[in-house]
């Protein structure tokens, strides 16, 4: 188990006896064990240990928490998923370093580095595949949601430009919720499923990960402008899909690509407009999770897990909520 999780949580574990931290340390043993169980008897398992290291597993935890929380007794079958929804989502920044050609992941060499682009892109799709092979072993209804994550995860942005004009905020925040939201969405979603709850209770709590995973892309931007690089990220964002759209048969949309960038360039106060978003997300997950019916001594913990994913992002940057 040590060989995978880290001295940074397993240190915290011994120092606090708050519930909710105690329940994100146990779960994330629980996590590792079950990884490390699953993956030591492969012959590529040094390649799935460089591509699994040093994780937050923030999205696996979310799995296990909101499933708990819900009462869910399949617990094996959750672990499954909670693991296949961490190999996906590893899979996914092996292919992100390749495309923005990131020379670190998690402060070591990105894969690519490591063993050559080629592979990087052949064993990113060999994990996404063990991924899904899990996933459909749990049923069509699971697999769908996570197909359906993924396809607005990959083309929700790219459509949204194309179909309709936004405005800068509105643009931003879907740019927020599509890069990173909608895979926190399926975690609470599917384990809403596994739980077997009824359709309301789904819907509401795909909504709440959808929530916790923008607030925590919005935690992500905010500590990028506290680098200098979060403007200028979302400056090239926006110059990437333009150059795609014009090199292809969409040239006339190519003046909304502009006139976002021009609105950017001019938005001084994007990281106000940002912690704006952050308390209005978090108020808005505090009312959500107060209209669930949940296991009581989980409606703290489905509160604070928002709060911790930020804190996760910010100590990871080295710095102080203010």
């Amino acid at each position: 188990m040590k060989y995978w999780l880290s001295d940074r949580l397993q240190t915290r574990a011994v120092v606090t006896k708050d519930p909710f931290l105690e329940f994100i340390s146990t779960r994330r043993a629980e996590i590792e064990d079950w990884i490390s169980r699953h993956i030591t008897g492969r012959e590529d398992r040094a390649l799935f240990h460089r591509v699994l290291m040093e994780g937050k597993r923030l999205r696996p935890l979310l799995l296990l928490l909101v499933f708990e929380a819900l009462g869910g007794t399949k617990r094996e079958s959750a672990l499954d998923v909670a693991m296949s929804l961490e190999l996906a989502h590893n899979a996914s920044l092996i292919h992100d370093d390749v495309i923005d050609m990131d020379l670190y992941r998690r402060g070591k060499p990105a894969l690519w580095r490591q063993v050559g682009i080629g592979r990087a892109v052949i064993e990113g799709h060999r994990i996404i595949n063990l991924a899904y092979k899990i996933v459909l072993e749990k049923g069509v209804e699971v697999a769908r949601v996570f197909l359906d994550a993924w396809d607005k995860a990959s083309f929700g942005v790219f459509e949204e430009v194309l179909t309709k004009s936004s405005s800068l905020n509105e643009l931003y925040l879907k740019i927020a919720a599509e890069k990173t939201g909608y895979l926190f969405a399926a975690a609470a979603e599917v384990a809403s499923i596994l739980a077997e709850t009824d359709q309301t209770t789904r819907a509401s709590m795909k909504r709440y990960g959808l929530l916790v995973g923008t607030l925590y892309q919005l935690a992500d931007d905010c500590v990028e402008i506290r680098r200098g690089g979060g403007l200028l990220r979302v400056i090239l964002k926006i110059q990437q899909i333009e150059d795609i759209v014009r090199k292809a048969y969409i040239a006339l949309k190519v003046g909304r690509f502009r006139s976002a960038m021009s609105s950017i360039v001019q938005l001084n106060s994007l990281s106000v407009f940002i912690k704006e978003n952050m308390t209005r997300i978090l108020n808005e997950i505090d009312e959500l999770i107060d209209s669930i019916d949940v296991r009581h001594e989980y409606r703290d913990m489905l509160k604070r897990y928002p709060r911790y994913c930020v804190n996760e992002m910010l100590e990871e940057a080295k710095l102080k909520r203010r």
